[in-house]
């Protein structure tokens, strides 16, 4: 999931940054040490983790092939918050600003990432961005976005699971009376035959 989610971060911030900057993801450098002019950067700090669970699905999915059969089932999708710490890392505080504005024009709690930069594992479920609280006791100094990213963490399908019926057999009998005794000396296993067996209403009886 976080993997994914960087990747999501990176191909949607690249095409709004100068020329020459770049995404990178981890620990920010310290306050006061250049990094370079011909290294400018978003810095994404991931800060922390916290489970949403009031968002959290709760039944599990039924994967199915071409013919409708189910061949898998995935586990309720649960989803998380990532709490990123964003600083811009440039010598020219120009460059600077307009990695900044790159990061507020990509933020729109109103709208998600765009599928095609999620990967496969997200398995079609919304990413969405919003702009989180400020902190800034770690860097006082250092200009701070905190970005929270809402995702889901999709588990792998479970594809062990028994197969159909072929076929299935009932027993009815009238009311007062048991149902019919099941076939002695058949082996436990895969059902393999589809007979109701109905006996017939007795005359005598008054609710008949």
């Amino acid at each position: 999931m976080i993997a994914d989610v960087n990747q999501a971060l990176r191909g949607l911030l690249t095409p709004l940054l100068p020329d020459a900057c770049e995404v990178r993801f981890g620990v920010p450098a310290p306050p006061g040490v250049e990094t370079g002019p011909d290294r400018p950067a978003l810095v994404w700090f991931l800060a922390g983790v916290r489970e949403d669970e009031k968002a959290a699905e709760t039944d599990w999915e039924d994967l199915r092939d071409a013919e409708g059969r189910v061949v898998a089932r995935r586990p309720p999708v649960r989803r998380f918050d990532l709490h990123y710490l964003v600083t811009a890392e440039a010598a020219d505080p120009a460059v600077e600003a307009a990695l900044f504005d790159a990061v507020l024009i990509a933020i729109d709690p109103g709208r998600r990432v765009a599928p095609e930069l999620l990967g496969e594992a997200m398995a079609g479920r919304p990413v969405t961005l919003r702009l989180g609280e400020h902190s800034y006791p770690a860097q006082p100094v250092r200009t701070t976005l905190s970005v929270v990213a809402s995702a889901p963490l999709v588990l792998p399908p479970v594809t062990d699971i028994a197969g159909p019926a072929d076929n299935i057999r009932l027993g009815v009998a009238p009311p007062g009376r048991p149902a019919p005794a099941p076939e002695r000396g058949r082996r436990s296993g895969r059902w393999s035959s589809a007979i109701i067996d109905e006996e017939p209403p007795d005359p005598g009886r008054a609710d008949a």
